[in-house]
């Protein structure tokens, strides 16, 4: 397998063949060259950090292999030529990448070069891409290069004298997102305390931190949104019967994720309006439930019925389930840098 001039191998001056130390030493290497303090750019910089993601990680490195294997189509169809006037981002372009390409239309929206009745409820492939940058790296806005960069954004903040648990549940949880999600995506991005409704200004038309309601974690994949909640059930074992959660004699009614995902879409598909973009986001939900001892398997869940959201998951079957939900869509290895700073601009205690 060659390395040509637009792929991952080529970005960090080795071929496909290289084992995983020479990956590495050349990543140092590339890095140092491309920084911006010793003549490199911004966007050569970001551009082998991305590489990097996917080439330093075994499972994102098989997965991007594959799809350089896999044969190209040489034309393109109909309907590809009427999607819009706005270049193609994909195999070919930019620094890397294979399979489906997106266009960027002249409104500045994304839509995929060729799409699967199954992208909705398989993962698409897309995730293990070279990322694809929205606007591309040498505009400075509407989000820096460093937050750009960022992969968890957000923190969680004590409330009251009573506060304190839930707020240790909330950080083990984006501890737990980080390592079971974000290092397996390397385009996703964690957000955590993320306010539902719109963030108001001040007299100086400046915006303030969002009050209201909030929920726990926010994971964002190309065009994709996953809202989680994590819950302690206080036994080894629960049953779910659609609407309410049993577990240890008691019954409780679980949060409404999936109409808070729905008032976070319509949040933030306003605020992409305001900047000229047309966004169609996808969603998904998942809650997580801690059992006693700690384990990654347990609780174990009895599905008694169906309900309008997802089932509650004990910690391993929900990451996996999460990662399904980011990775479904063909543009999961697309970095809306508006999407980012929308998100951003929600967050109730914001790290910089």
């Amino acid at each position: 397998m060659s390395s040509d001039s637009g792929d991952l191998y080529s970005v960090l001056g080795i071929g496909s063949d290289a084992d995983a130390q020479s990956v590495r030493a050349a990543y140092r290497r590339r890095v140092r060259q491309a920084h911006p303090d010793a003549g490199g750019t911004a966007e050569e910089f970001h551009q082998v950090q991305s590489a990097w993601e996917v080439l330093g990680d075994e499972s994102a490195r098989a997965a991007y292999d594959r799809r350089l294997r896999q044969p190209q189509t040489s034309a393109e169809s109909p309907a590809d030529e009427a999607a819009g006037s706005g270049p193609i981002y994909g195999r070919g372009s930019g620094f890397g990448g294979s399979g489906s390409g997106f266009r960027t239309t002249a409104s500045g929206s994304t839509s995929a070069g060729s799409s699967s009745a199954d992208s909705a409820r398989t993962p698409s492939g897309a995730a293990h891409l070279a990322p694809v940058y929205i606007p591309d790296l040498s505009q400075p806005e509407p989000l820096s290069l460093p937050l750009t960069s960022q992969r968890s954004h957000g923190r969680f903040a004590s409330r009251g004298l009573f506060g304190g648990g839930r707020v240790r549940r909330a950080e083990r949880m984006a501890d737990l997102l980080e390592k079971h999600v974000l290092a397996e995506l390397p385009t996703a991005r964690l957000f955590n305390a993320v306010a539902l409704e719109p963030a108001e200004k001040d007299r100086r038309g400046r915006s303030r931190p969002p009050r209201g309601h909030a929920v726990d974690h926010v994971l964002v994949c190309g065009d994709t949104l996953v809202v989680v909640t994590s819950l302690e059930v206080p036994a080894a074992a629960a049953s779910w019967d659609g609407r309410r959660l049993h577990a240890a004699g008691r019954s409780l009614t679980l949060p409404d994720l999936t109409g808070d995902s729905r008032l976070l879409r319509a949040t933030l598909e306003a605020a992409m309006r305001e900047t000229g973009r047309e966004t169609a986001l996808n969603l998904g939900q998942q809650i997580v439930l801690h059992s006693p001892d700690g384990s990654m398997q347990s609780p174990v869940i009895e599905t008694r019925g169906t309900g309008s959201g997802r089932a509650p998951l004990a910690p391993a079957r929900a990451f996996r389930s999460i990662r399904e939900q980011l990775a479904a869509s063909d543009q999961a290895n697309v970095i809306d840098r508006h999407l980012l700073a929308a998100l951003r601009r929600q967050l109730q205690h914001p790290l910089q």
